[in-house]
């Protein structure tokens, strides 16, 4: 990588524009921790940055903020820059440029309030310049519909991660959201008139359930229905394919064969993620939610980027985790490496927030000298893995995660716990109307099964473990106290 950092750099200074913004670019996802080539960057940048168009000066926003020394001088250049022409920007770029200083923690420059304002107004003219129902639209309008909807999402992202999201604001993205969604709704009924999506595909056969480490009798299964969106508890082993292509148990095959196009259009349309608004990982186990109709996806997505949207785990943790630890704020960067796939705790990732709430200490009972904790978690954002990556980085990797620890450690897990021991037990949300609305799931058989392996260190940690290895429904994140900073000491009880 040094010897391409080397050659790169010779030619910056005869870069055009463009050249620069797409070398910044491609060097971005990398990693690359190379000051000289970065510094040799910034400072081309900088001298050509009056001659950079719209769509460059936001290539070079976005890649600045995904670099792991991102360049201070070149950070106030392309700020004054853009408050000097954003009214010219399209909405994309004034989006992409407000998610780039919302994700290097520069909330508070004006600078963000100025674009998030100037993009909204420019999303709220071309909505309202859409043809009234019941006009079809073209694919150009349609694809120009879809484009309003991701600029919309960037933005309000942007400014509640800033803490800058006002109620004014707030509102009229809200209605915006519900316009362009029912807009969307029309145009694929009526796509479904005229061609309905093919027949779902047959589950795979058992054989297939019992080398993914799934239960054939255990299927998937809907814990609430709503016309516009659904609540559907996922068992351990099935694959939520909502971006990429699976091979296993899909979540989505259970979805098309248990909702016809005409009761859940989206789940049978790959190129709307089968209508699933989050992931959770083939291992792991709980609660997705589901949008049904493009109104129940967009109001869900509107709810995750504002903040609303409420998921909670249980999880059985490596170590005695110390309860003064309540929130974990660490950057996740997810690799897309040769073989398998992980994220890791680097300054280039994005912003990653997780909080938690100890709720018990523990020994195991056939080796004593191994301490485990279970832990509720409820995350601000969602990043691929994020749980697991936080809980290892702090040193509490999650038990039987074998991805995230030493393979011999995997395997002392694996002789009591069968399966990451990750839980999503509850989500809390609003419906299309507003209503606010919760879901909850006990603790799989399985899970519950291992918890009997745990010696408790205290009274507060025996009242956990039972009610988790019980029958009763679990409390919202919010409800549980957790143990004193203290801790309980190491008597067993």
């Amino acid at each position: 990588m040094s010897a391409i950092s080397e050659q790169a750099i010779r030619p910056l200074p005869q870069f055009n524009t463009q050249n620069l913004s797409n070398t910044a670019w491609a060097f971005a996802p990398l990693g690359v921790r190379d000051e000289p080539l970065l510094d040799a960057i910034a400072a081309s940048s900088i001298s050509n940055i009056s001659a950079l168009g719209e769509r460059d000066l936001a290539a070079l926003a976005w890649s600045v903020a995904n670099l792991p020394l991102p360049n201070s001088p070149l950070l106030d250049a392309i700020s004054s820059e853009v408050l000097r022409t954003m009214n010219e920007f399209a909405p994309r770029s004034l989006a992409n440029i407000s998610w780039a200083f919302a994700n290097l923690g520069l909330g508070n420059e004006p600078l963000l309030t100025a674009i998030a304002a100037a993009a909204i107004a420019k999303i709220s003219r071309e909505a309202q310049e859409m043809p009234a129902l019941p006009a079809s639209l073209n694919p150009e309008a349609l694809a120009k519909l879809e484009d309003l909807i991701t600029n919309l999402n960037a933005t309000v992202w942007a400014l509640n991660h800033a803490d800058q999201l006002a109620e004014d604001v707030d509102s009229a993205v809200h209605r915006l959201v519900v316009m362009l969604a029912r807009r969307r709704d029309h145009e694929l009924r009526e796509r479904i008139r005229g061609s309905p999506p093919p027949a779902p595909p047959p589950l795979p056969p058992r054989e297939v359930f019992l080398d993914q480490g799934a239960d054939p009798e255990a299927p998937a299964s809907i814990v609430l229905d709503l016309p516009d969106l659904c609540v559907v508890h996922k068992p351990p082993g099935w694959e939520v394919d909502c971006a990429d292509v699976g091979t296993g148990i899909l979540l989505s095959t259970y979805l098309q064969q248990r909702y016809s196009p005409q009761e859940a259009p989206l789940v049978h349309y790959e190129e709307h993620q089968f209508g699933m608004v989050h992931r959770l990982d083939r291992v792991s186990s709980g609660l997705l939610l589901v949008g049904k109709t493009f109104l129940g996806f967009h109001s869900l997505g509107w709810q995750l980027n504002t903040g609303r949207l409420e998921r909670e785990y249980m999880v059985v943790a490596h170590g005695h985790f110390p309860p003064s630890l309540r929130l974990i704020d660490a950057k996740v960067f997810h690799l897309h490496a040769e073989g398998g796939r992980e994220s890791q705790v680097l300054e280039q990732g994005k912003p990653s927030q997780t909080r938690v709430t100890t709720l018990g200490h523990y020994a195991l009972r056939d080796h004593p000298d191994e301490t485990f904790s279970i832990v509720v978690i409820q995350i601000i954002t969602g990043r691929r893995h994020q749980i697991r990556t936080h809980l290892a980085h702090v040193g509490h990797p999650t038990v039987a995660d074998g991805k995230y620890m030493s393979r011999e450690r995997f395997v002392r897990d694996r002789q009591w716990c069968s399966r990451n021991f990750l839980h999503r037990y509850r989500l809390g949300f609003q419906d299309v109307d507003g209503t606010l609305l919760e879901a909850a799931a006990l603790l799989p058989e399985d899970l519950r099964a291992a918890l009997a392996h745990l010696v408790p260190c205290g009274p507060l940690s025996a009242v956990a473990l039972t009610a988790w290895a019980g029958a009763g429904p679990p409390r919202p994140w919010s409800a549980y106290e957790g143990l004193p900073d203290s801790g309980e000491g190491g008597a067993e009880v």
